[in-house]
């Protein structure tokens, strides 16, 4: 028998009091383990009518359940999250008793409420990196008091809470070293580089910067999506690569998405201007246009756009212009931090036009989804699935 279904029994034999000192003892440990082990055993305290109910649900992607659960807690949501589940448990379990549909009706229903937990406990990406150091060592960036590091070349290196700070000092030698900034799924950061430049990083995105720069042309690589608000020396262009792209600016603010799962590399331009290049081709944009580039080449074109609303998420929104639903799942899937497909009757064709929160709840995501009246979201296999019912007729 495994750990987890001895657990179970233990907990079963517990409410019928037919445990025995040693299986008490195992308990005991495991309720100390977490306090979300000792939230569900309160949990199915309640009611003994609600074990089989519960039982269900705490086999439902353990792993990933609870260890979102446990992310809600770091953000002081357990309390609602854990009254949340105990409504949902108590109405699911006396309303399948009361109808009398036995235990069939009621597993139907705790499938039901697994799926709705689910949904109900996926909360927003937060602020978080890691920084390599030229040495390779990692350092976590969260929450927490300030911290003063120093890399090899005497730069020092500030992380005040949630952002990370370059401060240049002179140096009797140079030498040149690179850090690299790397943000998760579920996360996003920023950071002021030495020359005084702001970057933006969203989910699954990774910067790599000089910790000084020299005296020739102020380079960066990036994946993912960034923001960048570059300082101004005219002296010294800004270069930043970014796969079969390299961007160059004196001193701009500019948005530029390479995620590898997108088919163009696009950079939006806000203010100033910059060159674009890919391999023999180049486009020099102005404020409001936008270049896109394929990754096989087949694509180099410029466009006018909206472009404060591709830096959009910096502000903590996300902006959705007849976007395909496709491409709006794997925006919520990096920040939400779990996988989210569509599904449905040409589901590659339906596409949203809105303005949303980025800081909702996935719930709450979803209701406004569902606003469309073709937008329902569900679970499949630990997966979130935006089922796409379409009616034109």
């Amino acid at each position: 028998m495994s750990f987890e279904n001895q657990i179970k029994e233990i907990l079963k034999a517990r409410l019928e009091g037919t445990a025995t000192e040693e299986e008490l003892a195992i308990l005991r440990e495991w309720l100390d383990r977490s306090p979300q082990n000792r939230e569900l055993a309160e949990l199915l305290e309640e009611s003994a009518e609600n074990l089989p109910l519960l039982g269900r649900i705490y086999g439902y992607d353990e792993q990933r359940v609870w260890g979102n659960i446990r992310k809600a807690a770091r953000r002081r949501r357990m309390r609602m999250l854990a009254a949340t589940a105990r409504k949902y448990a108590a109405a699911a379990a006396v309303a399948a008793l009361l109808a009398g549909g036995g235990w069939r009706a009621l597993d139907r229903r705790a499938e039901r409420l697994a799926r709705q937990a689910y949904i109900e406990q996926l909360t927003p990406g937060v602020r978080g990196a890691v920084l390599t150091l030229s040495s390779g060592e990692n350092v976590a960036l969260e929450a927490g008091g300030p911290r003063m590091l120093v890399e090899q070349d005497g730069t020092r290196i500030e992380i005040a809470g949630e952002e990370l700070a370059y401060h240049r000092e002179e140096a009797e030698e140079e030498i040149p070293m690179t850090n690299t900034v790397t943000v998760p799924r579920g996360k996003e950061f920023s950071l002021r580089l030495s020359d005084g430049t702001q970057v933006w990083l969203n989910s699954e995105s990774s910067l790599v910067f000089p910790v000084r720069f020299g005296d020739g042309p102020r380079e960066v690589t990036v994946t993912g999506e960034a923001y960048f608000d570059v300082a101004h020396d005219a002296s010294r262009r800004f270069v930043v690569h970014a796969d079969t792209v390299s961007i160059s600016v004196y001193g701009t603010a500019f948005n530029i998405s390479s995620y590898a799962d997108e088919g163009t590399i696009e950079t939006t331009l806000v203010r100033g201007s910059v060159e674009v290049r890919s391999g023999h081709r180049r486009a020099m944009l102005q404020p409001g246009q936008q270049a896109r580039v394929g990754r096989e080449g087949a694509i180099f074109d410029v466009r006018q756009v909206a472009a404060e609303d591709y830096a959009a998420w910096t502000r903590g929104l996300f902006t959705f212009n007849d976007e395909p639903i496709a491409s709006i799942c794997r925006k919520l899937s990096r920040w939400y931090g779990v996988e989210i497909v569509p599904r449905g009757v040409d589901a590659d064709k339906v596409r949203y036009t809105g303005v949303v929160k980025r800081y909702e709840t996935f719930a709450e995501m979803a209701r406004l989804l569902a606003r469309t009246d073709q937008i329902r979201a569900d679970v499949e296999e630990g997966k979130i699935v935006l089922c796409i019912d379409r009616d034109d007729d």
